[in-house]
This record gives C-alpha cells, structure tokens and sequence, in this order.
C-alpha cells in the first residue's frame, strides 16, 4: 500500500473494473451455455439485451436512495378530500418519484428493482399501489410518509388554481385515469 491515497484509490478503481469485466465475461458466458441448452429462450436474451443497453446508457451507476424518517405512522398530513378531487387531478400524485424508507420496505411497499428504493410505477406511470377501479390506495395504512404528508394544493404540477379547482395539464405519457365507481 502507497503513502499517496490518491494512487491506492486507482489501485482499488482498477482491480474492481477487471472485476467488472469478468463478471460480464460469466455473464456473457453463462447465457450462451443456457441459450445452447434450450434453458432461456430469445426473449429472455432480448431482455437481458435490453437491460444491457439501459445500463449503458445510464449516465451514472444507479443511486440507491433510501429514506431516514420518523415512524411514517406518526406523520400527519394535510385535510384534502381526495375521493371528492381524483376525477380532477387523475390522481397526479401517484405518478410521481416517492424514496421510500426502511419502514415502508419492511411493510411491503414495493419499490423499483432498477431505482432502489423509489417506490414502483407501472407502465401506465402510475403508482403500483393505485387501484385502477377506482383511484385508491391498496396499500393506504402502510403508505409512506411522504404520500402521507404530500399537499398538492400548492403543486403546479398538479392545480393550476386549486380552489377554482383547475387541474394542471396531465403528464405526458401517463396512461388513461380510470373512472372511480359511484
């Protein structure tokens, strides 16, 4: 080990990059073994194809973000009549990035794989949790604190002018808002 960290971090940055590389030689490796045995088939190769170039493409590694609150159970949020405004708003709220922390993992909250831990969205943009009948939360008493504290009177993404009760224009790409039930 040198005196200069400088030079000790190179050091640790190079044999972890040769460890990389072999790590994608296996990998690379042990796909064509499975592809040659009949064990995965082309869409399973398409997808690790996909995963591959995503990761390229990414400008960083991915960021694992985690959040350190209080117990979300003790947070408090403000008195909107949600079930009243979602056939306005289509629930803009649930389609946007929420860091979830160790509590909501513990209590099943599901998170994205590839962006630990925000919690996951489905191709519609929409949260996972959100039923699509009817604009609810499945997971409402475990939900995490920052759906619990969220006011979105005051968010232009969401109201243009929340009393006169003027949505903002709906983000692009989301998919169609169900109706709720009666």
């Amino acid at each position: 080990m040198s005196a200069d960290p400088e030079i000790d971090l190179q050091e640790k940055l190079d044999r972890l990059s040769a460890e990389i590389a072999a790590l994608r030689a296996g990998q690379d490796l042990l796909v064509e073994v499975l592809a040659t045995r009949g064990d995965i088939g082309p869409g399973h190769e398409k997808l690790l194809q996909r995963i591959r170039k995503a990761v390229q493409a990414a400008p960083a590694p991915p960021r694992v973000r985690l959040r350190v609150l209080r117990d979300k159970h003790q947070v408090t949020g403000p008195d909107i009549d949600c079930p009243s405004l979602v056939h306005l708003c289509k629930a803009r709220c649930c389609t946007l990035n929420i860091e979830l922390s160790v509590q909501d993992i513990e209590d099943g909250v599901r998170f994205e794989v590839q962006q630990p831990y925000l919690i996951r969205h489905e191709e519609d943009r929409y949260c996972t949790h959100m039923d699509r009948a009817t604009g609810g939360c499945t997971v409402y008493e475990r939900r995490p604190a920052t759906c619990r504290e969220y006011d979105c009177r005051l968010d232009k993404r969401v109201w243009i002018d929340f009393e006169k009760r003027l949505p903002a224009p709906m983000f692009e790409g989301v998919g169609p808002f169900p109706r709720p039930a009666p």
